[in-house]
């Protein structure tokens, strides 16, 4: 009897004291390093019809700069049918132009009219320049139709960085944050902003824009709050994540201020919790270091929460907290179900370029309670 209940215990999932199995975070591999494919990263899911699930992400290829940001990697795609659990159907959906550094950060938006856009940018040779590209399918992505871009050779270097997103307004608007400046994406002072369109991705119109000191606003993640306003929060070097915000649908935005939440330079992912007028932030609770290559490190990985339009924060746990690790370039998606699907970049040892996998948290409802 003894035998059988060590063997009962050992096929029960362990929960950590203190939380149910309903309230367990899950760790999945969307697509682990290898030798041929050392980082893949920047991923976007949307849900499809019946529940299944695509994400798409950018993957660097082997070669002289492989996994490092400017090094040659295409744009992807896979396919859960289980909930995040399970990635199949690798397909690679965009490719390098000749010439080009690599084509990057992708994002992914099912509309309210079950359209799926598709948007990744095309690095030019030496970084200093961008081209936005937007491919519709009205197919759940079996095909993809190119529309026109939303900016084309940017002069200086347009970007989304590893924050990418997509998203449609209660409105209709299609928004597009973006961060960049004249230089290139290594050394160049940022501005952060939007691009919106209201006729469905056929044309862009671009916001005013955030100015911060030192490298800059970078980055932004926007979420929509209950009264139709927006709020942005945003990659510094300051300490941690500051915030703008926008009370005519993205055109305009007001002067970004601290969040209060402490951290090095790193991407955040700002989503209002669907049902609710909650907000949560993901971002990276280090400790700040003014002496650090990039401000502090990017353990653990940890969320905020806040009631009152993001205000004030609260921070309720850490996703992961490794701190031998890295997390950073973040997206985070609430299923039907009502869990989310935190996409991340993982490295171990931290900074390291050789070995960087793309990596899901999928996180129950229940947890953010």
């Amino acid at each position: 009897m003894k035998s059988l209940i060590c063997l009962l215990a050992a096929l029960v999932p362990f929960a950590p004291f203190g939380q149910t199995e309903q309230t367990v975070i899950q760790h999945i591999v969307i697509e682990p390093a290898t030798v041929d494919t050392p980082r893949s990263d920047t991923a976007s899911i949307a849900e499809l019809s019946g529940g299944r699930l695509m994400v798409v992400y950018h993957k660097y290829h082997r070669g002289k700069d492989a996994g490092h940001d400017h090094g040659v990697c295409t744009i992807w795609s896979k396919i859960s049918v289980d909930g995040g659990r399970n990635w199949k159907s690798p397909r690679q959906l965009v490719d390098v132009a000749k010439g080009d550094m690599n084509v990057q950060a992708p994002a992914l938006l099912r509309t309210s009219s079950d359209e799926l856009f598709l948007v990744c940018l095309r690095a030019h040779k030496s970084g200093s320049s961008s081209t936005m590209c937007v491919f519709l399918s009205k197919d759940d992505g079996l095909t993809f139709t190119e529309l026109p871009p939303v900016w084309k050779r940017s002069k200086g270097q347009l970007l989304q960085g590893g924050a990418s997103c997509l998203m449609e307004l209660s409105t209709g608007r299609l928004l597009l944050p973006f961060h960049g400046g004249v230089g290139n994406q290594w050394n160049q002072k940022n501005l952060a902003g939007c691009y919106y369109s209201d006729d469905k991705g056929r044309s862009w119109q671009r916001s005013s824009t955030i100015k911060l000191p030192k490298r800059g606003a970078m980055e932004g993640s926007v979420a929509e709050l209950a009264d139709d306003s927006l709020l942005m929060a945003l990659r510094t070097q300051l300490g941690g994540p500051y915030m703008a915000r926008s009370s005519d649908h993205g055109e305009t935005w007001s002067k970004a201020t601290f969040s209060g939440l402490e951290g090095g330079e790193s991407g955040t992912c700002l989503r209002r919790i669907p049902g609710t007028d909650g907000l949560v932030l993901f971002w990276n609770n280090s400790r700040f270091n003014t002496k650090h290559h990039h401000f502090g490190e990017r353990t653990p990985l940890s969320a905020a929460i806040s009631s009152d339009n993001g205000k004030k924060w609260r921070r309720i746990g850490h996703i992961s907290d490794n701190l031998k690790a890295e997390y950073t370039n973040l997206d985070c998606i609430f299923t039907a179900s009502g869990d989310a699907i935190l996409t991340y970049m993982f490295a171990e040892p931290a900074w390291n370029r050789k070995a960087i996998h793309l990596k899901a948290a999928i996180i129950p409802r229940a947890w953010f309670k």
